[in-house]
């Protein structure tokens, strides 16, 4: 039964539709395998250096108000990327500007490793953390481990980008027909967390421990490139530059940028005052906004918590995302599979809500430190929580 609807799923397009489905399919696995390495990298990085300039001055450490802080401004700065980046997706090739876009990124990441080289950080030594305390991470670059926030926030702009794009190549592919996009949503959903998931396993369990937290994302980079040379091979799509009616008596990039902000705003107006005075959208907020939000908390905010201050090594929070990861590679599973028969998100939403409440065990859990096996043990539990967070669930 899943062979013959995978067939019948793929037969449906056209060779075309299928070639670049293929190579979009490809760029995205790298792209988030570099980002999942990268993420993960610099989240543990904060933690570990905030923790060892503690040390080092005799002070309170104050890591997790400034990891909440780093995490908080690449998000917000995210937003920004999306908005700076929208004029051009309406004057420009998307495969190109998607392209240029994740090369962009690839050098924002970059940037990290070249301070930290020429600062005197280098590789981890070989048998390092077995013969020094846990807390000395004198193998870093001597840089002020603040300057990783600005520097962090600037790769969010470049973020993005890169997600705003990656969302609307889907329908240039298979243009307006609903049940094509549908099993091409979750397609490409599925095979982005494969990619999730292996690239958080494969930081905390092999990246991390051999190359150090400060050089672990050195493949984002390359990652990067390799995916915006194989979403720069898609065939070119029907692309027919869109006028800009907001400001148009001002030069072009003004008009654009001033006029993607202004309509990021009344968007923003729309969206609220459809929410908040219909009630057949309400629940939208508490359903799938704050439960979204609760996902990244979970990845962001608690996984390198619980992997500094109960496991005491930073690197296992990609563990955790790994099964976050996983969670929504099951949910967009799902969604392929049933994405006829059950044509409303509201069952989804209701089981989300149930099984967040899982989480709740971790206040009154006290792992022993230093065994990985506690480790996968949080990484399962964050497993169910996640079923239901995938942006392919509101689409049904």
């Amino acid at each position: 039964m899943v062979l013959s609807i995978i067939r019948a799923s793929w037969q449906c397009y056209t060779a075309l539709e299928r070639r670049n489905i293929a190579l979009y399919i490809l760029g995205i696995m790298l792209y988030k395998f570099g980002l999942e390495a990268f993420n993960g990298s610099i989240v543990s990085l904060a933690t570990n250096r905030y923790d060892y300039d503690a040390l080092v001055s005799n002070s309170t450490p104050k890591t997790f108000e400034r990891v909440g802080l780093l995490t908080g401004l690449n998000q917000a700065f995210q937003c920004i990327g999306a908005i700076l980046i929208a004029p051009l997706v309406r004057r420009a090739p998307t495969k190109l500007v998607l392209a240029i876009s994740v090369l962009v990124f690839g050098l924002f990441t970059a940037l990290l490793l070249i301070v930290d080289a020429s600062t005197g950080g280098k590789f981890m030594p070989k048998g390092f953390q077995h013969s020094h305390p846990r807390n000395d991470f004198s193998y870093y670059g001597k840089y002020n481990t603040d300057g990783l926030i600005p520097i962090y926030s600037v790769t969010g702009i470049a973020y993005g980008m890169v997600e705003l794009i990656r969302r609307v190549i889907p329908r240039d592919i298979v243009g307006g027909n609903v049940q094509k996009l549908r099993r091409l949503d979750a397609l490409v959903h599925i095979f982005y967390e494969i990619a999730g998931t292996g690239g958080a396993f494969c930081t905390a369990l092999a990246l991390i421990p051999n190359l150090g937290n400060n050089y672990s994302f050195i493949i984002t980079p390359v990652c990067f490139a390799m995916a915006a040379c194989t979403w720069y091979s898609i065939t070119n799509l029907d692309f027919k530059p869109q006028a800009q009616e907001v400001l148009s008596e001002h030069p072009a990039y003004v008009k654009s940028i001033v006029g993607s902000f202004l309509l990021f705003f009344e968007s923003f107006w729309t969206g609220g005052k459809l929410i908040f005075t219909n009630r057949r959208f309400i629940w939208l907020l508490p359903g799938y906004a704050i439960a979204l939000y609760g996902h990244r908390y979970l990845e962001n905010g608690i996984a390198p918590a619980i992997a500094r201050r109960y496991l005491g090594n930073s690197a296992w929070s990609q563990l955790i995302v790994g099964g976050s990861n996983l969670g929504e590679l099951i949910g967009a599973s799902f969604v392929f599979f049933f994405t006829n028969l059950i044509t409303t998100p509201i069952p989804w939403i209701r089981l989300d809500a149930v099984l967040l409440l899982i989480v709740w065990y971790l206040p009154f859990w006290y792992p022993p430190a230093g065994q990985v096996g506690y480790a996968w043990i949080a990484g399962a539990t964050s497993t169910p929580p996640t079923l239901s967070c995938t942006p392919s669930l509101p689409r049904l």
